[in-house]
């Protein structure tokens, strides 16, 4: 719209003649004059309005948009240092009246409604501020990711969704109908990012996966993105956690700079980074928990979820400043085929989670990259060689050694926000029961 102006930047035009446009958020009519609060994506402006204007609106509802000609004035405030703003409208046009009474309050503070009406009603209840500022974060997240990438001179990579095989085996995918014959939703880009890798040698990406997960839980989502890294010459796992680490930093950096308003909105401080992430074996991590809780769960092959939390929010601020610590060396039993196993233990893996926010962020490790050994890993896991054929082929024909890991972003975002339910930081959430909006 020619001329506009976003809320967030009246302060500068005081005195000036402007036009604003967006949606009535709130209105209070005074009789002779009114206040209208109109909202667009930058943030709230209060709009004076004449009793021939607050006429116009009779008989329309919050959520209609507006567009205002007015001038900037200061607003009236007992503080005399305050600078907040406000327009005196000389012209007020309706571009789309709302007529109907909106489902969802969303001009209050909260929107105070169960979850299952909140996503029902996800056209009219994402446009609360709180719940705009949940994806204004999750976009810096993936923004902050991009840029890191692309400052280590890697290649992204677009993957595919449609696969002729399930990824990492197992039962909970989904099965397509493709021209007569079938085939699944990816589980995971693992297999295409590493065949990438041995093109570009480093790449990243977004990508889509899909479980058929049949629960409906706080934790479970049918559809999610990844945020996926691979890279090939690398000397150990070291090398994987660092970029894992540094990505993290420039995730989080961005975070920061791009969404102060909203982590103000929604209540939210970053846990501190540190100087480094401290990195310790699965079994080193429940001696710790050990020792620091008194529970004893040192015969697990995984961390518990209360060992996650703690860990990360007890254990790493107090010992190493940082909210983020590395658990290396996972069972065998417990990660995928393509994980390189530890030459000094083979029940171990050379792999790694990053736990932060009290939970999992980041998974990885280093791969197997000679043939005939990852034939013996995908037959020892009961897979068959000949449904991967086209991963095997990058290893028949030389990939250096490397390694990679993945981001869950919904979680991330969930993580990094505090939010109850997996759902929230999903803009449009798929479940075993939810296929709408």
């Amino acid at each position: 719209m020619k001329n506009r102006i976003l809320a967030r930047e009246l302060p500068e035009k005081l005195g000036e003649t402007v036009v604003v446009a967006g949606w009535l958020h709130r209105l209070r009519d005074m009789a002779k004059f009114g206040f209208a609060i109109v909202r667009d994506r930058s943030g709230l402006v209060q709009v004076v309005l004449t009793a021939e204007q607050l006429e116009q609106l009779k008989g329309l509802q919050v959520e209609t948009v507006l567009k205002v000609t007015g001038e900037v004035v200061k607003k009236q405030s007992k503080d005399p240092n305050a600078k907040e703003v406000e327009i005196q409208a000389t012209l007020l046009e309706i571009l789309s009246p709302v007529k109907d009474v909106v489902p969802v309050e969303v001009n209050k503070d909260d929107v105070d409604v169960q979850l299952d009406t909140l996503l029902d009603n996800r056209v009219v209840t994402l446009r609360h501020p709180k719940q705009r500022a949940i994806f204004r974060v999750q976009a810096a997240l993936v923004h902050g990711f991009r840029q890191f990438m692309e400052g280590q001179g890697f290649t992204e990579i677009f993957f595919p969704v449609l696969a002729g095989a399930a990824s990492e085996g197992g039962a909970e995918f989904f099965r397509v109908e493709y021209y007569g014959r079938e085939a699944t939703l990816t589980q995971s880009a693992q297999l295409y990012k590493q065949i990438t890798m041995g093109v570009y040698e480093g790449v990243y990406g977004v990508s889509y996966s899909f479980r058929a997960e049949k629960f409906a839980t706080s934790r479970h989502l049918t559809e999610f993105n990844q945020l996926e890294f691979e890279v090939g010459f690398v000397e150990s796992m070291e090398d994987v956690m660092a970029y894992g680490e540094s990505a993290t930093r420039a995730m989080l950096t961005a975070v920061e700079a791009e969404c102060q308003p909203e982590l103000e909105l929604l209540g939210v401080t970053l846990p501190p980074l540190g100087e480094r992430f401290p990195r310790i074996t699965l079994q080193e991590a429940l001696e710790i928990y050990k020792e620091g809780t008194g529970i004893d769960e040192t015969s697990e092959p995984d961390l518990s979820p209360s060992a996650e939390k703690w860990l990360s929010t007890v254990w790493a601020p107090r010992e190493h400043g940082t909210g983020f610590l590395f658990i290396t060396h996972y069972p065998e039993t417990k990660r995928p085929f393509y994980v390189a196993l530890d030459p000094e233990d083979p029940s171990l893996t050379l792999s790694f989670d990053l736990i932060g926010f009290g939970s999992e962020i980041v998974s990885g490790g280093m791969r197997i990259n000679r043939y005939d050994e990852q034939i013996a890993r995908i037959k020892a896991k009961g897979l068959k060689p000949e449904e991967f054929e086209d991963y095997l082929m990058m290893h028949k024909y030389g990939i250096p050694p490397e390694g990679g890991w993945g981001m869950g972003l919904q979680r991330l975002t969930q993580n990094v926000l505090g939010l109850a339910n997996i759902k929230e930081a999903t803009i449009f959430p798929r479940d075993v029961q939810r296929l709408r909006p």
